[in-house]
């Protein structure tokens, strides 16, 4: 059986969870998006009593009412990811989708029914902490559920569905926007409550899903763990799981060696994450590529494409279609076809510093028109800030939404993925709180040169990728240790064909739940094989 084969096996049920489970990334995407579509609406402004832009008082009142409202959802999205890094190793993943699709239903369910703007930002708040589980918890369980010649394309699809997500908020947006005349409470109120709907419907169905091999492995449960990935590697070319069997070998393995390791060293799982070296390497590029993805300005112009659309000269329903439209673009082209070049590439430090140059470059051309035709009559001038606000979709969506998730969610040992996952996300949130807090201000205040905040970050963000981020792509999660300098226990998609060869002869007949024989079969396997062809 050839590497690329083995590697690349993936049963249906696998598919089928891989996209159940995406309904997560979808709740994160629409709920993040929302806000964007319901600042457009005239009827939420009214009923709340806040003044609509051009209007006295919009600058003090409305754009700190709607930073907030971003504000409080970050926030929320924080305090989920850093719930994540106890939780998700404490319960398990399946559990925490569970949780964070019913707080997800709670947070839209207030906002839609708001009587109050304080009602609405504390919906805003819970929602946030469910979608801050969500983004945390799903690319995990998709990583851990994903072979390694196809983890891009299956993890990539938190990116596919988040931006289906966003997508869908968009047009709900500026369909509803016409039932202002008739209804204006429903205008506004309707988005809003569509929030509930791929969460319960998640929840309902997550019963039925399995629980992660990893984490199952790693408390002991073999026999669950083996049903689970014999599950999603099985295969009529493979009719003694042989590429299970290699999996829940490997992975059993490397994780007995790193539990061996970390009691070594006197630490607790809490201590090692700092004060192991190639474990602290990790969780500051872990943040620093959230961090870094979106301080590249992805939510300030996807959460503020009205105000921006409305500075570049556009007014009425135009705002919110070239907003629906964009998101479009990400969700039918770009999101999809970063998914798949991930494993046609197999960089994933490349396709996300290539994805930061074109932000770099373009965001700047979209400053350059901003601040030359902002508020003016030229047709020509405003038409290329548009055109420039959609081209930066085609690097960000193509090349960092996708890649941000996916490297996180690889380059973390079992052992402290949660942790790991959980302070990553939270560098996400963070960033932000920081962002979306201040962009409604800054446009207002200094106008173009707030897209100095995008500019400069990628300036000295890009460099800092280049010289410090390994590579992950075509390594299974158990293998990518090496490139931190962490010694593997057992080689399979690296390995040579020799080495393959001794395995799959050790492995065949042994009984993968069984610890102590699989392990045994190996090693005389080795003993026999040492010194002679295969």
């Amino acid at each position: 059986m050839g590497k690329t084969k083995s590697g690349s096996q993936t049963s249906r049920y696998n598919r089928l969870v891989t996209v159940f489970v995406a309904l997560g990334s979808f709740t994160y995407g629409y709920c993040a998006s929302v806000i964007g579509s319901t600042i457009g609406q005239p009827g939420w402004y009214s009923y709340f009593n806040l003044p609509l832009q051009g209007e006295p008082g919009y600058s003090t009142t409305t754009t700190h009412a709607i930073g907030t409202a971003n504000g409080l959802f970050s926030a929320g999205g924080a305090v989920g990811a850093l719930f994540m890094m106890w939780s998700a190793e404490q319960f398990g993943r399946k559990l925490n989708i569970q949780l964070g699709a019913a707080l997800s239903v709670l947070g839209g369910a207030l906002q839609g029914g708001a009587a109050s703007l304080g009602m609405f930002q504390a919906g805003r708040f819970i929602s946030g902490m469910g979608i801050g589980i969500l983004v945390t918890i799903c690319p995990m369980y998709l990583s851990e559920m994903s072979s390694p010649f196809v983890r891009g394309w299956l993890v990539g699809h938190h990116a596919i569905f988040l931006v289906f997500g966003y997508m869908l908020s968009g047009w709900v947006g500026y369909g509803c926007y016409f039932a202002t005349a008739v209804n204006e409470s429903f205008a506004w109120r309707f988005p809003l409550c569509l929030q509930v709907l791929s969460p319960l419907i998640l929840f309902a169905g997550s019963p039925w899903l399995p629980r992660s091999p990893r984490w199952l492995i790693s408390k002991g449960k073999h026999e669950e763990a083996w049903n689970v990935v014999r599950k999603l590697r099985e295969s009529p070319d493979d009719p003694h799981d042989l590429v299970a069997k290699e999996e829940f070998f490997q992975t059993k393995e490397q994780i007995k060696l790193d539990a061996a390791k970390l009691a070594a060293t006197g630490h607790g799982i809490w201590t090692a994450v700092w004060k192991k070296k190639s474990y602290r390497k990790r969780m500051i590029i872990g943040f620093l590529t959230q961090w870094g993805a979106e301080f590249a300005g992805p939510l300030i112009i996807n959460n503020y494409a009205v105000i921006l659309y409305t500075n570049l000269g556009e007014t009425g329903h135009m705002p919110l279609l070239l907003s629906a439209l964009w998101l479009t673009t990400a969700g039918l082209i770009y999101n999809p076809g970063g998914a798949w070049l991930h494993d046609k590439i197999n960089s994933r430090r490349g396709m996300y510093m290539f994805g930061l140059t074109g932000c770099l470059v373009v965001t700047s051309l979209l400053a350059a028109m901003t601040a030359s035709f902002a508020g003016t009559t030229n047709k020509a001038g405003n038409g290329m800030g548009i055109f420039f606000i959609f081209l930066y979709l085609a690097f960000q969506g193509t090349f960092c939404d996708t890649t941000m998730y996916l490297y996180v969610s690889e380059i973390f040992p079992t052992e402290i993925r949660p942790i790991g996952m959980g302070f990553s996300l939270f560098g996400q949130f963070a960033a932000t709180i920081i962002l979306l807090e201040t962009a409604p201000i800054g446009f207002a205040n200094v106008g173009w040169k707030y897209y100095l905040v995008i500019i400069v970050w990628c300036i000295v963000f890009i460099p800092t990728v280049y010289f410090f981020w390994p590579e992950t792509a075509r390594l299974s999660l158990e293998e990518i240790a090496k490139n931190f300098g962490d010694e593997v226990a057992v080689h399979v998609t690296d390995a040579t064909e020799e080495e393959k060869r001794k395995l799959d002869k050790a492995l065949v007949d042994a009984d993968p739940t069984k610890s102590d024989e699989a392990s045994q079969e190996v090693r005389e396997v080795e003993e026999v094989t040492d010194g002679k062809e295969v």
